[in-house]
């Protein structure tokens, strides 16, 4: 493999820094159908939107028992849980992005 296509790759998943979703979309988009460099780029795109849905998710079910508790306690704890658990997959998410980053871009 060439090692331009190495960095490239690398970047992919280290974009979740400078460029998230961003770089990614367009690489997915500019390279050849099939290629390494695609389906890296798909990869790191999934990696980069998850974080995203979950946020997005996370306020649903807020909102969600918010409305339906009509309880300021319940939905405060239930906010409180989902936040921390959404930052700490977040968290994960950016540790892993930049070490399968560095990883593809070393090997």
């Amino acid at each position: 493999m060439n090692n331009d296509h190495k960095i490239l790759q690398g970047l992919n998943y280290i974009s979740i820094i400078f460029a998230p979703v961003i770089f990614p979309l367009i690489v997915w988009l500019a390279t050849t159908k099939g290629s390494k460099t695609q389906e890296t780029a798909k990869n790191a795109l999934w990696l980069h939107i998850l974080p995203v849905i979950l946020g997005l998710v996370a306020a649903i079910i807020t909102g969600s028992t918010g409305l339906l508790t009509n309880n300021a306690g319940a939905t405060s704890w239930v906010a409180l849980i989902l936040i921390a658990f959404v930052w700490l997959v977040d968290v994960v998410l950016v540790i892993y992005n930049l070490y399968k980053g560095i990883k593809l871009m070393l090997s």
